[in-house]
């Protein structure tokens, strides 16, 4: 896909760039494809594509990008970022794209499933009681969890309790179950 110049708009670039040390790097890339080519996720779903998204940065494609769904497919595995042979930091700019996607509302359900569980918890995963009793049975010690009011403090802090409660009300909007009648 190849954008005529006056259709490129490098505002993006620079917002990358003011949000995320490493997203100059951005700048340095030549569309080799070297990311794509090294990308496991890409290996076996061909809609997520490192490439094309560093390509929609490039270009200033913000909105396309933050609301893509596919952008939450990378596994955070590096390797794009290792074998750059610009030394782009694709990974870091990937991140950066899925936290403006998230400010944004772009969030796929079992992420916001794990947040509240998060939030609630202190834990992404919770062991169930089955995992519990098991562990008991076979006299593995117990699972020691950092407190959940220190966590919830460090999420206030970061604010993302306040980003996870907005995008829980902007899903019941959504679905209908906000709405006043």
């Amino acid at each position: 896909m190849t954008e005529a110049y006056h259709e490129i708009n490098s505002k993006f670039r620079k917002e990358l760039a003011e949000l995320h040390e490493e997203g100059e790097s951005l700048n340095h890339c030549y569309q080799c494809a070297t990311c794509s080519g090294i990308c496991p996720v890409f290996r076996y779903n061909s809609k997520y594509n490192p490439r094309r998204l560093i390509e929609g940065m490039l270009t200033g494609k913000r909105d396309e990008l933050i609301h893509d769904p596919n952008i939450w497919l990378c596994t955070v595995c590096h390797n794009c970022t290792e074998v750059c042979p610009q030394g782009v930091r694709v990974s870091e700019l990937l991140a950066t794209l899925r936290n403006l996607a998230a400010r944004a509302g772009n969030i796929p359900e079992h992420l916001r499933a794990e947040a509240k569980v998060l939030i609630e918890t202190g834990l992404v995963n919770a062991p169930s009681k089955a995992t519990i009793s098991r562990r008991a049975k076979m006299g593995l010690p117990e699972l020691k969890t950092a407190d959940p009011a220190e966590i919830r403090a460090l999420l206030e802090h970061l604010d993302f309790i306040k980003l996870a409660a907005k995008e829980e009300k902007a899903v019941k909007e959504e679905s209908g179950g906000g709405k006043q009648q």
